[in-house]
């Protein structure tokens, strides 16, 4: 995969919706809930059903961003084995079961600064992820213009939470607004 490919396949995504005039559907499923094999048969039958594509979980065991449904799923992950490259597995196995759907990581930073956050840039775009989602990670923060940057080199989206009603950010060169989500 080259480095437009994630970019192009998430812009198609978001492109067929707004042609259909309707939001685009990307489930959460948290890699490992509730075995790591039925959390890949789930993600593949929702693929199956048509869904526009996912956002993948990998469970941390502090998600302060996330609500008691999400924090149980994960700590349920966690406790079945599930890690950082575990998820990147899943993301493999999935593209090899055919699910050709734009796949966005999504995860807390310290997993990924655990990993070696170039190592992980690297093999989750080897795994066939097209993004990646930090919600603890905010744009304007100097350790994002760090994974921008090693996004960009591996081909990988970045994608961060912003609110509809956000103003314009701007984080070291890149400039983001809300309605560009």
């Amino acid at each position: 995969m080259n480095a437009r490919t994630s970019l192009a396949a998430l812009e198609a995504m978001f492109t067929a919706a707004r042609a259909e005039n309707r939001a685009a559907f990307l489930p959460y499923y948290p890699i490992g809930y509730p075995t790591y094999d039925e959390s890949l048969d789930a993600i593949q039958a929702m693929a199956g059903a048509g869904v526009d594509g996912f956002e993948i979980g990998m469970p941390f065991s502090d998600p302060l961003a996330d609500g008691p449904v999400i924090q149980a799923a994960t700590q349920v992950a966690l406790r079945n084995g599930i890690t950082a490259r575990r998820c990147l597995d899943a993301v493999r196995e999935l593209r090899a079961r055919g699910v050709a759907q734009p796949m966005l990581l999504m995860g807390y930073l310290n997993p990924v600064l655990a990993y070696g956050p170039d190592v992980f840039a690297r093999d989750a775009r080897a795994a066939g992820a097209d993004g990646l989602i930090v919600p603890d990670l905010p744009p304007d923060e100097p350790e994002a213009e760090e994974m921008a940057a090693l996004c960009a080199r591996f081909g990988i989206a970045p994608i961060y939470l912003l609110a509809p009603t956000s103003t314009d950010v701007t984080a070291g060169k890149r400039r983001f607004h809300a309605s560009a989500i």
